[in-house]
């Protein structure tokens, strides 16, 4: 089974449209989150590394220079590490980290600040952090926030660390680096199961909501479909309700007003051609009275088959004109009762016609109606084909009725405008026949105002088919 793309059905389309822009939303919305997330954390955690060494830095200052390097060197956390920079007027010792450091790290002070420059480059976000949590009295000259990855030599249970750090000179004119490292705990690993998870249920709450909403956008429009499908098998069915949104309520208006002006277009077209073939009776009448006036035997013959012809004609247009009508209220029907005695009937009149079917295929129609039309079916195939063989099986939610017969057939070209009135074949089935091109319209206009087809097929082993559907009848529930 291929799946076409863009899907056929406008429902399917609307879904898949309205679900993609709902997780493209919510992916967006995530993503900005997160963002917004990782920035916020990254803001409060520099606010937080700033405030702690401005809490050193404030303690520092109110000690005196020379206590100063050894204060820190005396802290019990043992990751902080302070130098004196260059320029300071009392150059004292370094005073490395208390772990993880040799005695002769800090022998380089010299170049502390291209040192400085080259592995701590200034972050000036947090140099201005630190330089508002320090205060005036305290001159941030550089500040630095660095992750160190020293473990891509190093044993398996290394962990990373961060550093902070800046280059302060306190109010008597001492400047010095200080710096704490801190080793960072392992990276916590996202549970894939979990989001997984959620992402699936979000997924299906969305295409939940999704197809609601479809189906009920959608709901006018089937509402219109079924009253259409309404109208076209009966013309007096009731008009579409008016109700709904603003654009709903303005389609089932227009669709009103169409049918109503279709409804008298109808009405109009079967009055007048109802009214042509009444009064053509008239004249036939006296036509049929003066030839009995007429002493020449062979033109009298001749004039009364033509006026019989014309009488024929009127009788099938006025047929035609009624079969236009709606008729009588719809009841249930035996379908397989109602052929099998339409197929008696005709053996009765000298035919042959035999019928199979199950029992009790009920349908509902017009009784009349139905007749006429299988009537003139099986009529037309013991006629042109000697015999008429019915059927009746069911087809999904219809009743199909084949009737068969073993004539000559209809060019397949001629199939689908043999069904329109007055069209007649210059072959069998041609005037010398006596038909008058109007029989299979009739039967095809009383079939579809009860909801069915009428279709004509070839039958390969020679012969005509006329496929007839019917919906099958159900019960409507009581309200």
């Amino acid at each position: 089974m291929s799946v076409s793309f863009p899907p056929r059905s406008l429902a399917v389309r609307l879904f898949l449209l309205l679900l993609a822009g709902v997780l493209m939303a919510v992916f967006v919305t995530v993503s900005l989150a997160l963002r917004e997330r990782s920035h916020i954390v990254h803001s409060f955690r520099e606010q937080s590394a700033a405030d702690r060494i401005a809490d050193i830095l404030h303690l520092l200052a109110a000690l005196p220079p020379e206590q100063r390097l050894a204060t820190v060197q005396a802290l019990p956390s043992g990751q902080w590490r302070i130098e004196p920079a260059e320029g300071t007027a009392e150059p004292t010792p370094p005073l490395p980290f208390n772990r993880n450091r040799s005695s002769g790290e800090g022998a380089s002070r010299h170049s502390l600040d291209a040192r400085l420059r080259l592995e701590h480059p200034d972050d000036p976000s947090f140099t201005a952090a630190l330089s508002e949590a320090a205060g005036p009295s305290i001159a941030v000259e550089a500040a630095w926030r660095t992750r160190n990855s020293d473990c891509r030599d190093q044993p398996a249970d290394c962990q990373p660390s961060r550093t902070v750090g800046a280059q302060v000179r306190f109010a008597d004119g001492q400047r010095v680096l200080i710096e704490a490292r801190r080793e960072l705990p392992p990276p916590r690993q996202p549970r894939a199961e979990g989001f997984v998870t959620s992402l699936s249920i979000l997924a299906g709450f969305l295409a939940i909501v999704a197809w609601f909403a479809v189906r009920l956008v959608l709901q006018p429009l089937r509402r219109l479909v079924h009253a259409a499908e309404s109208f076209g098998r009966d013309p007096e069915h009731s008009s579409m309700d008016e109700s709904g949104p603003v654009e709903v309520r303005q389609a089932a208006r227009t669709f009103n007003r169409m049918r109503e002006r279709l409804r008298s277009h109808i009405e109009e077209r079967t009055r007048i051609l109802a009214a042509i073939t009444h009064d053509l009776k008239t004249p036939l009448t006296r036509l049929r009275l003066r030839l009995e006036q007429c002493r020449d035997e062979p033109l009298r013959a001749r004039l009364a088959e033509d006026v019989a012809a014309m009488q024929a004609l009127v009788d099938e247009g006025l047929d035609l004109a009624r079969s236009l009508d709606s008729g009588p209220p719809q009841q249930t029907i035996d379908l397989g009762a109602l052929l099998q005695s339409l197929c008696d009937d005709t053996v009765d009149a000298g035919g042959k016609a035999r019928f199979e079917g199950p029992d009790g295929a009920l349908i509902s129609g017009r009784p009349e109606a139905l007749r006429r039309s299988f009537l003139n079916l099986i009529d037309n195939a013991v006629k042109y084909g000697g015999e008429a063989d019915v059927s009746l099986e069911r087809s999904g939610d219809d009743w199909l009725i084949r009737v068969r017969d073993s004539g000559p057939g209809i060019p397949e070209e001629y199939l689908g405008e043999v069904m329109q009135p007055f069209f007649r074949l210059e072959t069998s089935r041609s005037r010398e026949t006596g038909g008058t091109g109007l029989g299979l319209p009739i039967a095809a206009n009383l079939l579809g105002a009860q909801g069915g087809t009428l279709s004509l097929h070839n039958r390969p082993q020679g012969g005509l088919e006329a496929r007839v559907r019917l919906p099958v009848f159900r019960n409507r529930p009581r309200t």
